[in-house]
C-alpha cells in the first residue's frame, strides 16, 4: 500500500514548477488519493495507514525523491501472497497447534480460549460437533451460495484470486482475511468449495460484528462434508 501511495505522489510531482504548493495540495487531498488507489488496485480500506498521521509525516519529505513503482516486483509480491503463502498455511497451522494455549482476555470472554467460538453451545453445555449435528452456517448458506455461483466456480470450486477479489470488498484488513482464508480452506487445497465459501462468509460476518477469530476451527463450524476428514486428520 505504501509503495502505491509514494509512487502516486512522485508521479504527481513530475513537471511541476511550484512544487511546494503542489505538495500541500496532495497532502490535503490524501483521503481522496487513498480512495482512488483502493479502487484501482482492489485493496481493502483496512490496509491503508491513518491518513492524518501520514499527512503529518509527508510534510517533511520530498516527494520527487520517492522511489518509482516497480510493476514486476509488485506482481511477484501479489503472486506470493495469493499462491505461495497459501501453500505455507498448513505449516503455520501445525506450528500454532504445537504452541501453548493462549487465553482470550477481556469482557464476556475473559478466561476462555476461543472468544465467541465455544464448541457447540447447547443450553449452556459445550459439545463437539457430530456428523448429524446441524451446521451453524446452514441457515445463511442460501445467500452465500448466490454469491458463490456468481463468481463462476470451476469444478465446484473458486480459486484464491476470485475469493480474494470478493473478500476484500468487506474492507477487513488483509491480515484478518488471510486468517479467515486459512480457517475456511478446510481441506487445504488452495481453493474454496460452496461450504468453505459459506464458512468464510460466516467468519467475515462474525469479525465485522466485533468478535475474535479462533486459532483452530471449532468442530461445530467444520462443514458437514469435511467433518470425518478433519476427525481422521486429528
Amino acid at each position: 500500500v505504501h509503495a502505491y501511495i509514494m509512487s502516486y505522489l512522485k508521479k504527481e510531482m513530475r513537471g511541476v514548477l511550484r512544487k511546494e504548493n503542489k505538495k500541500k495540495q496532495l497532502i490535503s487531498n490524501l483521503p481522496e488519493i487513498f480512495r482512488n488507489i483502493q479502487l484501482e488496485h482492489h485493496i481493502s480500506a483496512g490496509d491503508f495507514p491513518d491518513f492524518e498521521r501520514m499527512q503529518e509525516q509527508l510534510r517533511v519529505h520530498d516527494f520527487s525523491k520517492f522511489p518509482s513503482l516497480k510493476p514486476k516486483m509488485m506482481n511477484e509480491l501479489d503472486h506470493m501472497l495469493t499462491y505461495d503463502v497459501a501453500k505455507l498455511m498448513p505449516l503455520v497451522r501445525q506450528e500454532e497447534m504445537e504452541m501453548p494455549e493462549q487465553l482470550v482476555h477481556g469482557g464476556a470472554f475473559d478466561g476462555t480460549s476461543n472468544g465467541p467460538f465455544v464448541e457447540g453451545i447447547v443450553d449452556g453445555t459445550c459439545e463437539a460437533a457430530d456428523d448429524d449435528d446441524e451446521w451453524v452456517v446452514t441457515k445463511d448458506k442460501p445467500k452465500y451460495d448466490e454469491i458463490f455461483y456468481n463468481l463462476s466456480p470451476m469444478d465446484g470450486k473458486i480459486n484464491g484470486v476470485k475469493a480474494k477479489n470478493w473478500m476484500i470488498t468487506t474492507k477487513l484488513p488483509n491480515s484478518v482475511l488471510g486468517r479467515i482464508w486459512k480457517l475456511s480452506d478446510v481441506d487445504k487445497d488452495g481453493m474454496l468449495d460452496d461450504e468453505e465459501f459459506a464458512l468464510a462468509n460466516h467468519l467475515i460476518e462474525v469479525k465485522l460484528d466485533g468478535h475474535g477469530l479462533p486459532t483452530v476451527l471449532p468442530g461445530y463450524l467444520v462443514p458437514p462434508s469435511k467433518r470425518r476428514q478433519v476427525g481422521s486428520a486429528e
